[in-house]
């Protein structure tokens, strides 16, 4: 009887291992089903594939299988070797060896099954590199950045989509023909839905790209900034539901067009003609909190070389056609939301471009006088030596529902956020900001209510201090890094954060494989003196999950970049190179530290750029 029921448990192991090698032989073509939905999500659904969570439990179960079945061979030569030609365990010996033999050979080939099906390797949620279709234009390619993120959660409903191109774009590529000026300074009309979809992720096939429940033209109104660089679309309807969070999907289409330099010719925006995709999630709010000024360059009352750039950071993302824009006397229709005035050439606003950057979070100007050039022939402009200025960001006219925006046939007479309310000022330093957007003044001169103004003056000289890298994160071949974590580059100076994009912080793995990668900036603010002072800028670096196996090694790398045209707050580009370690002793004549190699030539920082490798 002893016998009997031993035999039956080891059966129905076996009968188990059958089970996960058969379930394993057919799991292929159920992921081949689910993959499509797997890799845009929906509402609520985690960032870890169902695949990925799959194949980690089946590896699992299958190396549990396998130490069970290898300790039963143990067992059973110890039956065999001690049953002293007794007929009776000699034969139950056999039976356990038997047994244990076959479900071991079961358990090898569900493995290798496993790996046919390409889940036997190492998983992480690296795979999702794999899974994330139409991404990758977000980084090598020509999107330079979006909002709201790549499934980013949270999204208020009455949010903006806003996309950054790194070159100009077509406007009829964004909007309807037919349905905007094309001689205004910001062209405005409705989307052109042929080449932008976008719809609720549930609603549509991702595999046909043809949504049956996309927007159309008349749902979505689009603004393009001066430089056509950038288009705002704004849904008619609010997004989502007041009582559950939804999945959007945002589509940009292989058909659009850029402009190329000559200001004439055309070509394809995604040369690989696939396009762009991206998603995220609503939230189930309507946001009426108005933006405020979290820090600002030069800080008030301050003394700076003339050739400081402009810098004016909010607490959260703006509405860039509110905030940028061209200042120029001749202009009938000059940007006038902000301005560096010169009080001391009877407070005349300073000709130049205010500029967007950091996530839509950071406003930057520089004026049109050039006054130098950087150590890479870049062009240094600069304010008037010698003079006083005041900085203004002006708050919007308040529509009848503050602190919602007015939209005036000219856009928004102030600055507002990605949800059309209007700017929270308060006054000089922003230190009197009250969360109430109270609108401008009256005349609108006056530097009161939720204007933010701040003073600050210049001297004859000209800032070169060129930046140093002083910390990396991850850092210099650092291993087992988690495939998740955000690439992180100190300067030891304030950065002009427009420079701190994916065109001049990149990242390239090694096998190469498509990934999405995205750059922002953060300051490093001293608060103990007032007007707080900005002493050094992190650049970071937002990607696509690492794929941190290939084929089951551990060998893939990731080698971050930072070329010469990453740029200080005085415009002084990235070159010599300079990192840590910081004692490799850099100098006027040998101008160059590449992990820890000094060299006097050009070409031993390949043109400004230092590969950092990261594993």
């Amino acid at each position: 009887m002893i016998s009997l029921v031993r035999q039956r448990s080891y059966l129905w192991v076996i009968a188990l291992g059958v089970a996960i090698a058969v379930f394993v032989f057919l799991v292929p073509d159920v992921f081949a089903q689910t993959a499509e939905v797997a890799a845009v999500g929906d509402a609520g659904v985690p960032t870890t594939d169902i695949r990925i969570f799959i194949a980690r439990l089946l590896r699992i179960v299958i190396g549990f299988l396998g130490i069970v079945f290898f300790a039963l061979i143990v067992y059973g030569g110890i039956l065999y070797m001690t049953s002293r030609g007794d007929a009776e365990k000699t034969k139950t010996a056999t039976g356990v060896l038997r047994s244990a033999i076959i479900g071991l050979l079961i358990v090898l080939a569900s493995y290798t099954i496993l790996r046919a099906a390409g889940l036997g390797r190492p998983v992480n949620l690296d795979d999702t590199a794999h899974i994330e279709p139409l991404s990758s234009a977000l980084g090598v390619g020509i999107i330079q950045d979006h909002y709201p993120p790549r499934l980013g959660t949270d999204i208020p409903r009455n949010t903006k989509i806003i996309v950054t191109f790194k070159e100009p774009i077509l406007l009829d590529s964004l909007l309807q023909t037919g349905t905007y000026d094309p001689s205004a300074s910001v062209p405005t009309g409705q989307m052109n839905a042929d080449n932008i979809k976008i719809f609720e992720t549930a609603s549509g096939p991702l595999a046909e790209l043809d949504p049956g429940d996309a927007f159309e033209s008349s749902e979505v109104n689009v603004s393009v900034t001066t430089d056509h660089k950038t288009a705002v679309f704004d849904p008619v309807e609010l997004l989502g539901l007041p009582t559950q969070t939804v999945n959007y999907s945002v589509f940009l289409g292989p058909g659009m067009l850029k402009v190329l330099s000559d200001g004439e010719t055309t070509a394809a925006a995604f040369p690989d003609g696939d396009g762009y995709l991206w998603t995220f999630t609503t939230s189930t709010i309507v946001d009426v909190t108005p933006p405020q000024v979290e820090s600002f360059v030069p800080s008030g009352g301050g003394e700076y070389a003339r050739n400081i750039v402009v810098q004016v950071t909010f607490n959260e993302a703006i509405d860039p056609t509110s905030a940028t824009g061209v200042y120029e006397v001749s202009d009938t229709d000059p940007f006038v939301n902000m301005e560096v005035r010169n009080e001391t050439a009877e407070g005349n606003p300073v000709e130049g471009t205010y500029t967007i950057s950091n996530g839509y979070r950071t406003i930057e100007f520089v004026s049109f006088d050039q006054c130098g050039e950087n150590a890479c022939g870049g062009a240094i402009y600069c304010l008037p030596g010698g003079a006083e200025f005041t900085l203004v960001a002006r708050a919007a006219l308040l529509s009848a529902e503050p602190p919602s925006a007015e939209f005036t046939s000219t856009g928004y007479t102030g600055v507002t956020d990605v949800a059309g309310n209007s700017l929270d000022g308060g006054g000089e330093y922003g230190l009197n900001a009250d969360g109430v957007a109270g609108g401008p003044p009256s005349p609108a001169g006056d530097l009161e209510e939720d204007n933010f103004w701040s003073d600050f003056s210049t001297t004859a000289s000209i800032n070169t201090d060129r930046p140093h890298i002083t910390s990396l994160s991850p850092d210099l071949n650092q291993a087992d890094v988690s495939t998740s974590i955000p690439i992180g580059v100190a300067f030891d100076v304030g950065m002009m954060m427009s420079t701190l994009t994916n065109s001049n912080i990149a990242v390239t793995p090694s096998p190469v494989h498509p990934m999405w990668f995205v750059v922002s900036g953060t300051n490093m603010v001293d608060t103990s003196v007032t007007p707080p002072v900005v002493t050094g800028t992190t650049a970071i670096v937002n990607h696509s999950i690492f794929n941190d196996y290939e084929d089951g090694d551990p060998i893939q790398l990731y080698y971050p970049t930072v070329n010469q045209n990453a740029q200080t707050s005085y415009q002084i580009c990235f070159f010599p190179a300079y990192g840590p370690p910081s004692d490799c002793g850099v100098t006027e004549t040998s101008q160059s530290c590449c992990r820890n190699v000094v060299s006097g030539s050009q070409e031993a920082v390949s043109a400004g750029s230092c590969p950092i490798p990261s594993s």
